[in-house]
């Protein structure tokens, strides 16, 4: 019993370090995505691909799953929970579609239109997330792990002549994740603090606070099979409180970034503060946050109605979020439109 639990409390920290080097590359591959896609004349939020890419990697890592973790069972958390959870954000979404409705860009266009764009936002994530999570499910036949894994594992013959998998063992899993998860993070807050291109210190911001985000959630997960899970309305609470939580603060953060007359500096008002609030923005409440985790679940959920309330309901708690943390002030004239885009560099 005393072995069992030394390895249970082993592989508890192994996951630990494994979701932090997910994590950033999440962060980075999210951060990535959405520069490339930030232009004139788009037509729809680049957060959008990085909502596809997300699903189309869990898809696959979920179709997977029994390939995954006979090959290294971390990688399964690894891939779903660390990378696609982090590549993958609900609260930016929610905030993207709440600008829509209320028209804080200052578009030139009426009410109706307004409720427009925020409809073809919602329809358009939520289309190319399941659409993405589907896609990656089908590519598992096309590519399965079992193919790529069988090149990366060395064989060697057995007694009884079988084929086992030669693989660390927990020590040594233990030490390298613990010099790559505790040394990226490390390297990122150093990044982080020396790094003086405006161009380049928000992302150090942001993969410096993304692993605890991800943790929080990972931390969160066990509500999904709590007994309160299984009363209605049936929803995972876990993933519905970690993206709760993360609207809430991203909502708060947003409130911080542009609190100020039009044409002023906001509240946070040098260029470091500016850019502590972005990373916090895109790291903790962007892995905090997650659609991935959300399509799988709206997939799953049996029947078909609950996954409608899971859906219509973590949507309207969001927006309503956002009505009274963002709305109330903002519409009561209190100066709400400074902004700290100019500063970091990021429009």
């Amino acid at each position: 019993m005393r072995k069992r639990l030394e390895m249970m409390a082993r592989q508890s920290k192994l996951l630990r370090k494994v979701r932090k080097v997910a994590t950033i590359w999440g962060t980075l591959t999210r951060e990535g995505l959405i520069a490339l896609n930030t232009y004139d004349g788009r037509s729809i939020q680049p957060v959008i691909w990085a909502q596809a890419v997300g699903c189309l990697v869990m898809g696959w890592t979920v179709a997977n799953k029994e390939a995954l973790e006979a090959w290294y069972p971390p990688i399964f958390i690894a891939l779903g929970t660390g990378y696609c959870g982090s590549v993958t954000t609900f609260s930016t979404w929610i905030l993207q579609v709440f600008q829509a409705y209320s028209n804080q860009h200052h578009f030139r266009r009426h009410g109706l239109h307004n409720v427009m764009d925020a409809l073809t936002q919602t329809a358009a994530t939520l289309g190319i997330s399941l659409a993405a999570l589907a896609a990656g499910k089908a590519l598992a036949g096309v590519l399965p792990a079992r193919a790529l894994t069988s090149r990366l594992t060395r064989r060697r013959s057995g007694n009884a002549g079988h084929a086992s998998s030669t693989r660390l063992t927990p020590t040594t899993d233990l030490l390298v994740f613990l010099v790559l998860g505790v040394g990226f993070w490390a390297g990122a807050a150093l990044l982080a603090g020396l790094e003086t291109r405006r161009n380049f210190r928000p992302t150090t911001f942001a993969i410096t606070f993304a692993p605890p985000g991800a943790i929080l959630r990972w931390l969160l997960s066990p509500l999904n099979s709590n007994r309160l899970s299984k009363r209605a309305p049936y929803w995972p609470l876990g993933t519905f409180a970690a993206n709760i939580i993360a609207t809430l603060v991203l909502a708060g953060l947003f409130d911080a970034q542009h609190y100020g007359q039009r044409g002023q500096l906001p509240a946070a008002h040098t260029v470091v503060s500016c850019q502590v609030l972005y990373g916090l923005q895109e790291g903790f409440c962007g892995c905090l946050s997650t659609i991935s985790t959300f399509a799988v679940e709206l997939r799953n959920l049996r029947p078909h109605r609950r996954a409608v309330s899971y859906a219509v309901g973590s949507y309207a708690v969001g927006m309503a979020i956002c009505v009274i943390v963002i709305g109330a002030p903002w519409w009561s004239g209190g100066g709400m439109e400074g902004s700290c885009s100019g500063l970091i560099g990021y429009s």
